[in-house]
């Protein structure tokens, strides 16, 4: 670190014990304190604020913001009661003169920037992390070509962090950060915005949690010559093999090898055979593993730490098709192992050129028997297998399907008292078959065909939460009054008058229509960070879905509407209180989709 050493004026003019200013040739601003003989220099600008610490009180060493109560050592810069502490510089005293180095050691004010930024996620405190983020990308480190810009750095702390403490592995919290970061990318909402959206979900998941164990065989146990040397080539497949047998310490260590050793990619092929087996956590296993993987491509120096989360995420997850109400969907998995589909060694096949096209009247008549129910859809969905259709084109008509239900979602089921049913259930059916396309599209042909079975019997199986009849299509005199816009309809949150809208709007106005509602998804169509989430992650899914879909119609754009629009309880105390009397008394599930 170079010096900056700096004239402050002659020591007779620093009183004892009683905070003054000073200022550089740059207007910078400094609050000095003689004690004990040497002068203690700290920034002036409180870092809560900005209001002068040269304002403040001095007690026992201790100087306090007159604004808001901060406390920070004159010894140290530490905050003893407040939150971020605040820069600290080292003095001398030349010839009867004070003076200051503002140089600034730009390693240890990471370091100190860092921990700041960590403390504040663990304490869920999102404005504190913003502006300890903001302050280390004002050190200039930050990756010009992103599109994160300045707080590059901090989003990448924050993935580390979030996938370090996730105690039960890969969570709502970072697949959020995910997408939010995509749409700072795309110039869609604002970084700081973002930031503070996902620096909560996060944080609100993990406050006061320290790192998850890592489990026996940590990697530092061996050098990393040692463990490129004992990898063993089916070490993927002892991934998975730990999986189903729960060893989550062993599936974690394992992992954490495998990134180091073969990277992203090693990562995906370990994970994939294990996530095309079942449906886990009513789709969580795949969405989570998709948004797992974009963040680890992002932030690479995180990619350890997030894959490790995504495996204990998958060590925790329910296997929902092997529970009972899912037997066709088992069967239809049962026929496809005796389909001759291409070899482990030709995974281009799952997108094959030759592959028969689903389109028009057939693919209408697929998409009607994946929303006739479980048992339809998946033996549709093998049937056409069987034919030589692509996985990878099916996947894409039961995305069509999804948005379909998600539309057809009936709101009674949230207002009922005997039943665990909302739309965010229903969102899964979207965000998994946008989950299992993007798998799929990576993944090795039979796993890709596991992957269209399950979403379509996902699909299927959630026909219960169809409503009777389709929204009100009527636009309000009051939306017409406000210059009738599908945004102004969105924020009165009239979902008639919003889909009337949307109905009229071509290819280009839903690609516009997506882009203009990020905005309302990421910061008002909810309050709690699982409801954002889920806005966020189906808008986004719905988008990839339409723009990959040969035939796009406006079932996507319906679908995101209906979801989004409405004001829905995000906390129900009543029926929490109805479902748990209910089962003390006569020991019976509530009542859901299935």
């Amino acid at each position: 670190m170079k010096s900056d050493w700096i004239d402050l004026g002659p020591l007779s003019e620093f009183p004892a014990e009683v905070p003054v200013l000073r200022k550089d040739d740059t207007g910078r601003r400094f609050a000095c304190v003689l004690r004990g003989g040497e002068v203690h220099a700290l920034d002036d600008r409180c870092p809560h604020q900005g209001y002068p610490l040269s304002q403040g009180a001095l007690r026992g060493g201790v100087l306090t913001c007159a604004w808001h109560n901060w406390k920070f050592e004159l010894a140290s810069g530490a905050c003893t009661f407040g939150g971020e502490p605040v820069r600290r510089y080292a003095t001398r005293v030349d010839g009867g003169r004070v003076q200051l180095n503002r140089a600034v050691d730009t390693a240890a004010e990471v370091r100190r920037l860092v921990a700041g930024l960590r403390e504040a996620i663990l304490r869920d405190e999102p404005a504190r992390a913003l502006r300890e983020g903001l302050r280390l990308g004002a050190l200039g480190l930050h990756r010009g070509e992103t599109g994160l810009g300045s707080l590059h750095l901090a989003f990448e702390v924050l993935t580390r962090d979030g996938a370090e403490r996730a105690e039960y592995g890969f969570d709502h919290g970072l697949a959020l950060l995910a997408d939010l970061c995509a749409w700072v990318e795309r110039g869609r909402i604002p970084a700081e915005e973002a930031f503070v959206v996902a620096a909560h979900a996060i944080g609100e998941a993990s406050a006061r949690l320290g790192p998850r164990g890592k489990g026996p065989g940590k990697v530092g146990a061996r050098s990393p010559l040692a463990r490129i040397a004992d990898f063993e080539l089916d070490e993927p497949a002892k991934v998975s093999e730990a999986l189903a047998a729960e060893r989550r310490d062993e599936a974690e260590a394992r992992m954490r090898e495998l990134v180091e050793i073969r990277g992203t990619a090693g990562a995906r092929r370990a994970l994939m055979p294990f996530v095309a087996q079942h449906l886990y956590d009513y789709g969580h296993g795949a969405i989570f593993l998709s948004k797992a993987l974009e963040l680890a491509e992002r932030f690479s120096s995180a990619a350890d730490e997030v894959l490790a989360a995504s495996t204990v995420q998958l060590a925790w997850a329910t296997a929902d098709t092997s529970l009972p109400p899912f037997t066709a969907t088992r069967a239809a998995l049962a026929r496809l192992a005796d389909l001759p589909l291409p070899g482990p060694d030709s995974a281009a096949a799952a997108t094959r050129p030759d592959a028969a096209p689903l389109e028009g009247a057939e693919r209408a008549a697929f998409e009607a028997e994946v929303l006739a129910g479980e048992q339809p859809a998946v033996e549709a969905t093998v049937r056409w297998l069987a034919r030589g259709a692509g996985p990878l084109a099916l996947l894409g008509a039961i995305g069509h399907a999804a948005a379909v239900r998600l539309a057809r979602f009936d709101s009674a089921w949230e207002a009922r008292l005997d039943a665990e049913v909302g739309v965010l259930d229903v969102t899964h059916a979207v965000t998994f078959a946008e989950a299992a396309a993007a798998l799929g599209r990576e993944a090795l042909p039979r796993e890709a065909a596991q992957l269209a079975v399950l979403a379509a019997g996902f699909v299927g199986k959630l026909r219960k939460a169809d409503a009777a009849a389709p929204h009100a299509s009527a636009t309000t005199a009051a939306t017409r009054a406000r210059g009738g816009g599908l945004l102004q309809a969105v924020e009165a949150r009239d979902v008639g008058a919003a889909l009337a809208i949307a109905r009229e709007l071509d290819a280009a106005g839903r690609r516009r229509a997506f882009a203009e509602l990020a905005p309302f998804a990421a910061f008002d169509a909810a309050v709690r960070p699982i409801f954002t989430a889920h806005a966020v992650k189906t808008l986004e899914a719905l988008e990839r879905l339409e723009s990959s879909d040969p035939q796009p119609d406006g079932a996507y754009l319906a679908a995101l509407l209906t979801h989004v629009v409405p004001v829905r309880p995000e906390l129900s105390a009543r029926r929490i209180a109805a479902v748990a009397k209910k089962f003390m008394s006569d020991g019976r599930p509530p009542d859901g989709l299935y």
